[in-house]
């Protein structure tokens, strides 16, 4: 019996994905549960298995398409039965959003895993140049690196010109990821009342205790710790005092979360996307700091799950490795504020009666002021500043 492959519904606020690539031809057999194709839903790219056993017999949605969820973007038949009623549009159904131009049909592709599709297209590699060394001659990842490394060898060093190529204008849809950020960000903007506070740390007890983390001497430390880490926990510990700042503005009800979840935002090549933490407040540093750097590798990778990115409670995004001393974050909706972390810098600083130098970094709070009041942050922020400033009284 003929089965229609849905767009899935893979998070609670998904409208709509983006077929990234078919993993099958036309024509191919498939097997129940084998991987079929790859779709951008909203920032991560999933793998959909096929529904059903059979043969491949249309692709009703090509790459780089969007359509609705649960809107068919592909039909599994046995070889003979009719489809025709199943490959043809209701009034109505199956509007495809955005569809690039057609273009004359590719010579078959090569069968490859996702994970080396995706770092082909990083390195610029052609998969019809490259032998598969995995079960019926799959291109699996090593096989991309491998062909990744020969390519570099093969280069030759050649001279600067004094001036580059004049940029072409060109025109890209506002799609997939861009297209997700863009509008989050501009709801955020337009219906949250931004707020930003500014606030100056001492960061010189941080500085020592994560250079104290660092040395190996601790064993439940096995990977350095970084000042997202700390952050992390940090911020944790303080919205256990400010349960406001932990919450969300949902219809006409301020929604407290139980729980204290945060997402660290991480840069992609083309976006942004924020993994969360879960239970932030209840985890180790050295957890925290484990799964920071897991969640940071999955995201640039394209292998975080939707669960992995849903459900925070509170944003930190770091900008202080580009020397910014302070800016002015977007809310993640439907949350009630975002943390802007600064770079670190020696300034000189009076304590008491003297001038000293010391490790100094600006903390920027942007806050919904439809739920959150300015002094109420303030005092956030402050607990903020005062936990960093004696971090022996949580990390240790």
């Amino acid at each position: 019996m003929a089965t229609q492959v849905l767009m899935p519904k893979l998070g609670l606020t998904m409208t709509e994905g983006s077929v990234v690539s078919w993993l099958k031809e036309e024509g191919d057999a498939v097997e129940k549960g084998e991987e079929l194709v790859e779709v951008l839903t909203e920032k991560i790219n999933n793998v959909v298995e096929a529904p059903s056993s059979g043969v491949l017999r249309k692709i009703l949605v090509g790459p780089g398409e969007t359509v609705k969820v649960s809107e068919p973007i592909g039909i599994i038949a046995d070889p003979e039965e009719e489809i025709e009623v199943l490959a043809a549009p209701k009034e109505g159904e199956m509007q495809v959003v955005e569809k690039k131009p057609k273009e004359t049909k590719p010579a078959k592709r090569p069968k490859a895993s996702p994970v080396a599709r995706k770092l082909a297209q990083e390195h610029s590699i052609d998969l019809m140049n490259v032998e598969g060394t995995g079960p019926g001659g799959r291109i699996i990842k090593e096989d991309v690196l491998q062909a990744a490394k020969d390519k570099e060898a093969k280069l030759e060093i050649v001279p600067s010109p004094v001036r580059g190529p004049a940029v072409e204008a060109k025109r890209v849809p506002l799609a997939g990821m861009r297209k997700t950020i863009a509008e989050q960000m501009s709801e955020s903007a337009r219906v949250a009342p931004h707020v930003t506070l500014n606030i100056e740390v001492d960061m010189e007890r941080a500085v020592a205790i994560r250079q104290l983390f660092n040395t190996g001497e601790l064993d439940y430390f096995k990977s350095r710790i970084s000042f997202t880490d700390i952050l992390v926990k940090v911020v944790a510990r303080a919205l256990e005092d400010f349960a406001v700042i932990n919450s969300s503005l949902q219809a006409e009800e301020i929604v407290y979360n139980p729980q204290i979840n945060i997402g660290v935002a991480v840069a992609l090549e083309d976006g942004l996307i924020v993994p969360v933490i879960k239970n932030a407040n209840e985890q180790r540093l050295s957890v925290i700091s484990e799964q920071v750097r897991e969640l940071a590798k999955k995201a640039r990778r394209g292998e975080l799950n939707p669960d992995e990115c849903e459900g925070g409670t509170f944003t930190i995004t770091n900008l202080g490795m580009f020397g910014i001393d302070s800016f002015t974050p977007i809310i993640n909706p439907p949350e009630g504020a975002i943390l802007g972390v600064n770079r670190i810098q020696k300034k000189p600083v009076v304590v008491g009666d003297e001038i000293t130098i010391k490790p100094m970094m600006n903390l920027s709070l942007s806050f919904d002021h439809r739920i959150i009041d300015g002094s109420v942050a303030a005092q956030f922020l402050c607990r903020v500043k005062d936990l960093l400033e004696n971090p022996s009284l949580i990390l240790l």
